[in-house]
């Protein structure tokens, strides 16, 4: 092979390297070395309070929880938790949800397709999970396209990150093929595929607005994920999965993701716990 085609080949495989994986970053401006000592951490994205491992579990319960994301980050396809409640599969249900709700930064969280009770062990069983390789890389990218986006939004003001968000997310395309794969239930097939179902869009929704410094929440559902985002102190409906399935943005109803769900339902599991939402939405707000 000719020389000179060997260092092309090489320095663009230099480049696309460099600017994927390993180009200096500022990082998320939240995720602080105090934070980053905490048993919470998991990756630079995101800072969880954890919120909902406070709120639907007791501490007894908190062990479970955090075995299930170190089982997660060490790739284990089938895990075994000592019981550590007198409801062990409620407590290990609550655990999955807060996990998925807590936890929008652990792309290698994909689900879990089948558990049992047995002889005071919770035995559960992953969907293909990332290995660390995959998961060691997926990290670095989605930093930095954390980076490409805050740089995006620097000079924007509320209502324009939130558009910009909604635009960005449903500008990727819906899984139809593959919705029942653990795969595409997280933020990885998001950021390095192109394509996910509603959990992947709206937890890439949920790391892109802390990272862009608007505060927001992800709602589980039975069958679908969104997120409320506050704009000037108040709470509204944002499913970027409603844009993502229309595509167009000519399409008069591109927007009804600011305020309306693909469900038709605004209200997810434990509505107690978060804050009052409004109903108008804010693409009416914003005059969309």
């Amino acid at each position: 092979m000719n020389k000179r085609v060997i260092i092309y080949f090489v320095l663009i495989v230099f480049f696309f390297l460099f600017n994927f994986y390993f180009r200096p970053i500022s990082g998320n401006p939240f995720v602080t070395s105090e934070y980053k000592n905490t048993s919470s951490y998991i990756n630079d994205l995101y800072y969880s309070e954890e919120y909902f491992k406070k709120k639907l579990l007791n501490k007894d319960e908190y062990i479970m929880y955090d075995k299930m994301i170190e089982a997660s980050l060490k790739n284990e396809s089938e895990v075994s938790i000592p019981c550590v409640s007198r409801n062990c599969t409620s407590a290990f249900v609550n655990s999955y949800y807060a996990i998925y709700l807590d936890h929008p930064e652990l792309i290698s969280f994909l689900g879990i397709h089948s558990y049992r009770e047995e002889d005071g062990f919770l035995t559960y069983h992953n969907y293909q999970n990332l290995s660390s390789i995959k998961n060691y890389f997926a990290t670095r990218r989605i930093e930095r396209e954390m980076e490409n986006i805050r740089k995006d939004t620097k000079n924007m003001n509320e209502k324009e990150k939130i558009i910009y968000v909604y635009d960005y997310v449903a500008a990727h395309q819906y899984d139809r093929l593959f919705t029942y794969i653990g795969t595409n239930q997280s933020a990885y097939s998001f950021f390095t595929k192109g394509s996910s179902v509603c959990a992947g869009f709206a937890k890439a929704s949920q790391l892109i607005f802390q990272n862009i410094g608007i505060s927001s929440y992800l709602v589980l559902s039975s069958d679908h994920m969104w997120n409320y985002v506050e704009y000037k102190g108040k709470y509204y409906v944002f499913d970027a999965t409603m844009g993502a399935s229309l595509s167009d943005k000519k399409n008069v109803h591109f927007y009804d993701g600011l305020g309306e769900t693909t469900t038709g339902s605004s209200v997810g599991l434990f509505s107690e716990n978060y804050p009052v939402i409004e109903e108008t939405a804010l693409k009416d707000i914003f005059k969309l």
